[in-house]
This record gives structure tokens, C-alpha cells and sequence, in this order.
């Protein structure tokens, strides 16, 4: 704990950090026990006196379950970023926004955060001026913020923005400052502690088919970044995650969903050989909610079909939706036949 003595009050209340504070990776992160690394982050727990700031640190999820590739590349940016932004990529589901929440979380990190869409527009992330007790006011944005108070700027969905306004970005991704023609031209020094981490589905290439909307961005932006690629977790390291927040659903069950799962996954990437192109994958996200609302109905065979569609199975065209459920009873079958055989042994 340490203590801030400095408020901003000409803007949003937020704080300048007086000092940095190290911790071991070991000290802080699950599966990184006994590595002496260190992590240097900025000071900013002390919420009493902080609540602006305090609210930016996102809330820590009790047994969040890390990737451990994807944990140490977020951390090894953020400890020594070397003029760099992060750029992470994968499926949708696969845990790239949660990670960098629960590395904030865990870290005390102020995250900053929007999701760009088509419409995007530079002054979305600088700030606009508005009208405050009857006076003009310019109202800083999240980029503003976060590169004045050392905070980590995430912005998801990149790939959706025109590329002609993230070019409004180079600047700042070159480490040069940033000045605020609206704001009377003020100019902004980046701070030491101001990371950037974007996210997206793809790598920057568009994309016709999966991701509607996506955009081929510009090299030259692209150049600025470090880039991570995020999937899914292994199927054993999943139905792990499942067996422990939902021990009721029974191993085989659990097991023949993470199997479901996957099928489903390489169905949507391999479009080789007899088998229905799937539209979409089964996300983590996707399968924790079928496992949630298999409770209500005690793992009945007949909840378990309902809870697969309202999961997921009623987002996929019917033909999808029948191929689905075949592959589901298929490996739940394939899996109580050989628990069967297991006992008579």
C-alpha cells in the first residue's frame, strides 16, 4: 500500500503515481510459482483516497484460469514494452480481453478501455469538449488518460476500425507526444507507465468469412506492435476448468462436452472431407454456459440438449444445429461405452 499525493482537478480526478512498486511473477500469477522475474507496475492501490482510480482496476475473478503462453507474453510486455505496443489475436472466446483484466487485476493496474467499431473517429479516444455548469469543458478520452497517468489503454475489436483513423495513432505508438488541437493545442508527454494493448480476430488480414467487418489495416500501423495469437485451451486443461466449477455435470458428461467442443472447433477451421462446415466455433465462453445450465435440470439427457442450443446451438443454421447434437451423442455414447468396459474389467 502506498500513498498518492497528487489529484488531478482541472479533469477526471485521476492520479499521478508517486512511485512504482516490483513484484515477483511467482508472487502474483497461478502457474508461474518460483520464477523470480520481476514485474514493475505503477502505485495505485490505495482506493480510499483513489476511488477515480480505483475504479479503473478491474475486478479480480476468482479462479480465472490462465494460458500460460498468452500470461507471459502480456507480462513481458508490460514489464519491458521497448517502444512497442501488444497486439493480441485469436477466436472469439479465447481469452484475450480477460487476460489483460486479470493481469491488471492482479497487478493493481488502471485499464482504460473501448471497443472500436466501424464508425470509429480519433477524438472517440482524445476527448471532445462539452458543457459543464454552463462552461465549456474539454473532457479527456480514454487515450488521453491513459497516456498522462500511466494507465494501460486496451482497445478491443481493432480490426473493425478504418484504418485511415488508427492512423491517427502512429505518434503516440512511436512514443512521440500527443497534442489536442481542441483542447487549445495542449500537449500530452507520455507517460512511463502508458501501455497499449489492442485485440482482435484476426491479425490485421481481414477477414470474408468468420469475422464480418474486419479490415486489412495498414502496414505501417502494424509495424508498430508485437503481436501474441490466442486459442483455446488444451482439452485437458478444459475439462479440468469445467470438472472444478461444475463437479455435479459427472467426468463423462464434462468430458463429452469438451470433445463436442472441439469438434466443433475443427469443423469451423477444416473445411476438408464429409462433415458440416460449422459457421462459428464453440468458445470457452460458450461452454461454460452450456455447463451452467445443464444445473438447473440435474444433467438430464433432455436439459442437456435444451442447454446446448440455448448455449450456442440456436446461433448456427438448423442443418449446423442437427450435425451438432449428432456429434454430441455420438462422443457421449463412444464415452459411456468405454466407462463400461472400464468396469468390467
Amino acid at each position: 500500500m502506498c500513498k498518492e499525493t497528487h489529484l488531478d482537478s482541472s479533469n477526471q480526478g485521476d492520479a499521478l503515481p508517486t512511485r512504482n512498486v516490483s513484484f515477483r511473477f511467482g508472487d502474483l500469477f497461478p502457474g508461474f510459482e518460483g520464477d523470480s522475474r520481476t514485474i514493475s507496475v505503477p502505485c495505485y492501490q490505495d482506493a480510499v483516497s483513489m476511488p477515480a482510480v480505483a475504479r479503473l482496476i478491474p475486478k479480480r475473478e476468482e479462479g480465472y484460469v490462465f494460458q500460460e503462453d498468452l500470461l507471459e507474453g502480456v507480462l513481458d510486455y508490460l514489464s519491458a514494452p521497448m517502444n512497442d505496443a501488444l497486439y493480441i489475436f485469436g477466436p472469439s472466446g479465447s481469452g484475450k480481453t480477460s487476460t489483460v483484466h486479470q493481469v491488471a487485476a492482479l497487478a493493481g493496474w488502471p485499464v482504460v478501455e473501448m471497443t472500436l467499431n466501424g464508425r470509429f473517429e480519433m477524438t472517440d479516444l482524445t476527448g471532445h469538449n462539452t458543457i459543464i455548469r454552463g462552461e465549456v469543458n474539454f473532457v479527456y478520452g480514454p487515450l488521453v488518460r491513459a497516456l498522462k497517468y500511466g494507465y494501460i489503454l486496451l482497445l478491443n475489436e481493432i480490426d473493425l476500425a478504418d484504418p485511415a483513423e488508427l492512423a491517427g495513432l502512429n505518434d503516440v505508438l512511436e512514443g512521440r507526444p500527443l497534442t489536442i488541437v481542441q483542447n487549445n493545442g495542449e500537449v500530452i508527454t507520455p507517460h512511463a507507465n502508458f501501455r497499449m494493448i489492442v485485440t482482435a480476430n484476426t491479425a490485421g488480414s481481414g477477414s470474408e468469412e468468420s469475422y464480418a467487418g474486419t479490415r486489412l489495416l495498414n502496414p505501417a500501423f502494424l509495424d508498430r506492435f508485437r503481436f501474441l495469437e490466442s486459442s483455446y485451451m488444451p482439452q485437458e486443461r478444459e475439462e479440468r476448468l469445467l470438472r472444478e466449477q461444475y463437479p455435479e455435470l459427472g467426468a463423462g458428461i464434462a468430458g463429452a462436452m469438451v470433445r463436442t467442443a472441439a469438434e466443433i472447433r475443427r469443423s469451423h477451421t477444416c473445411q476438408e472431407g464429409t462433415t458440416v462446415y460449422m459457421t462459428i466455433p464453440m468458445t470457452t465462453r460458450a461452454l461454460l454456459r452450456w455447463a451452467h445450465l445443464c444445473q438447473d435440470g440435474e444433467g438430464s439427457p433432455e436439459r442437456i440438449r435444451q442447454a446446448l442450443d440455448s448455449s450456442f446451438g440456436f446461433r448456427i443454421t438448423r442443418e449446423e444445429r442437427v450435425y451438432l447434437h449428432r456429434i454430441f451423442e455420438d462422443i457421449l455414447g463412444n464415452a459411456t461405452a468405454e466407462e463400461a468396459q472400464g468396469r468390467d474389467k
